[in-house]
């Protein structure tokens, strides 16, 4: 078996496993802006992210609707997202075995799914999108690349920015 499918395997069986156990254990419950509010400012001020607070506020109203317990498969590219902030496994992995990210060690599923872990490594992805090939960028550049990797196209995450932009008014 290729590594990219046991990959896959895993991080299917992992993300079914964990949505079975939230749903036993009664864990679909969303956590309140408020304390979202005060975790994406403590992590921020914490390990010095170059992007305000209020992004990854904002990003973790897109992606969970505050569940920090959410997961989803991403059969196509064999991988799994999940906990507030949806950062991929191996987005996750990648930044913290190369990119010194290191706060929680080497993250799994489960540990995603810990608000403070989560908000961290979406943190860490925004803080190294921001300054990509050292470069300063863009509020807007940096959203889109949350969504669609550094480099895609515009067209491919308009909707996503427009989610954005929405998610400033409903959530600040």
């Amino acid at each position: 078996m290729s590594d990219r499918l046991l990959l896959l395997v895993g991080a299917l069986a992992g993300a079914f496993a964990l949505m079975h156990k939230r749903v036993l254990a009664g864990q679909a419950d969303p956590i309140a802006l408020e304390h979202v509010r005060n975790l994406a400012d403590a992590a921020v001020r914490h390990w010095g992210f170059r992007v305000p607070p209020e992004m990854l506020v904002r990003i973790a109203w897109i992606e969970s609707h505050f569940d920090a317990g959410a997961v989803r498969p991403e059969p196509r590219i064999g991988d799994a997202s999940a906990g507030l902030m949806q950062t991929l496994l191996s987005t996750a992995r990648w930044l913290a075995k190369d990119m010194g990210y290191t706060a929680f060690g080497v993250p799994t599923l489960e540990t995603l799914m810990g608000p403070q872990e989560s908000l961290y490594f979406g943190g860490a992805y925004l803080d190294y999108l921001s300054r990509y090939r050292g470069e300063r960028r863009s509020e807007e550049w940096i959203v889109r690349s949350y969504n669609g990797g550094p480099g895609h196209s515009r067209a491919a995450t308009d909707a996503y920015w427009r989610k954005y932009l929405a998610a400033k008014a409903e959530v600040g």
